[in-house]
């Protein structure tokens, strides 16, 4: 370990979301760093510790790895380590872990700790832990309080999850910060939009335990080789026009033509527009997706948030 990441300022979470909670706990990180002269570290998991606890099988993660890091560093921080939630680790006491990998390793001069932090055996590690064990360990305790929305909505990472899973994705771009997205790789359809006058990307997602939005029509914009392309996205089964019940990610792309398929994309969901329909006839299908396209027009002349979009 190298001596200029001893005697840092340290923290210790999943931070799936990185949302405006984690970010201002960083920032009272920087500050703590840049007072002192010393680094910021985060310590993080390679993949959620739900996974190891609960086998979960469900969709869930609000960033991947490559987005989480991505953004913690936007924050200002130093260093990130990343750590297997193992089963040994879940295990593991929260002394022995403080003991074991905080100390051993990093001998912070400095631990932030949020509201809700908690590490170790039965989630035994949380701030009055820390405190307790201060003098032992020789470290200092920042605590930092949550930070809440008109004063009563605690901003969290299980909020944000409610609102993705509701299709409320406007609403949580007052809690992140900037909008959500899904970072995914282009797959081959069965091209019907095509047939249609409309034709789609269709997105796989590249962390399968990636939250998806509810079913429905957004707006959206797809980040393609750092190109900014506004465009349609329907998440459901498309039931005017398909019959296997899949749920599948597709996007119109307005004004844009060329061939996506294998590349990888960024997808922002700005606002949605409408719920999944099943339309008796085709024409009637055509006709709500123009009227869907002239939504879209309208709302891209006076779109002007690009700084949220991350």
């Amino acid at each position: 370990m190298s001596n200029t990441l001893q005697n840092c300022i340290l923290t210790i979470g999943t931070f799936d979301g990185v949302h405006k909670g984690h970010q201002y706990l960083f920032s009272k990180m920087k500050e703590l760093s840049l007072h002192y002269k010393t680094k910021s570290i985060v310590i993080t998991y390679n993949r959620h510790p739900i996974e190891t606890l609960n086998n979960s099988i469900f969709p869930y993660l609000l960033n991947d790895k490559e987005q989480k890091e991505a953004l913690i560093k936007a924050s200002g921080i130093d260093e990130i380590v990343f750590l297997d939630f193992s089963e040994e680790i879940a295990r593991q006491s929260a002394e022995d872990f403080l003991k074991d990998t905080i100390i051993k390793l990093y001998k912070p001069s400095w631990i932030v700790c949020g509201y809700d932090t908690h590490f170790g055996h039965n989630r035994e590690g949380n701030s009055k832990f820390l405190q307790s064990h201060s003098h032992k360990y020789q470290y200092q305790i920042y605590e930092v309080d949550a930070l809440s929305y008109n004063q009563d909505i605690i901003i969290s990472s299980s909020l944000i999850r409610d609102l993705i899973r509701k299709g409320f994705v406007d609403n949580v771009l007052t809690y992140l910060g900037y909008y959500y997205s899904i970072k995914g790789i282009v797959i081959t359809g069965k091209k019907i939009g095509r047939t249609l006058g409309f034709p789609t990307i269709n997105l796989l997602p590249k962390d399968k335990f990636k939250l998806i939005p509810d079913s429905g029509v957004y707006l959206t914009l797809t980040n393609i080789e750092g190109n900014l392309i506004f465009g349609l996205t329907n998440i459901g089964v498309s039931p005017s026009i398909k019959s296997d019940n899949k749920v599948e990610i597709e996007t119109h792309l307005l004004n844009f033509s060329g061939d996506l398929y294998s590349k990888e994309v960024q997808l922002y969901f700005l606002e949605k527009i409408r719920n999944e329909r099943k339309f008796a006839q085709k024409s009637q299908l055509i006709t709500q997706i123009e009227k869907d396209i002239q939504y879209a027009q309208n709302f891209i002349m006076s779109f002007n948030k690009w700084e949220y979009i991350k």
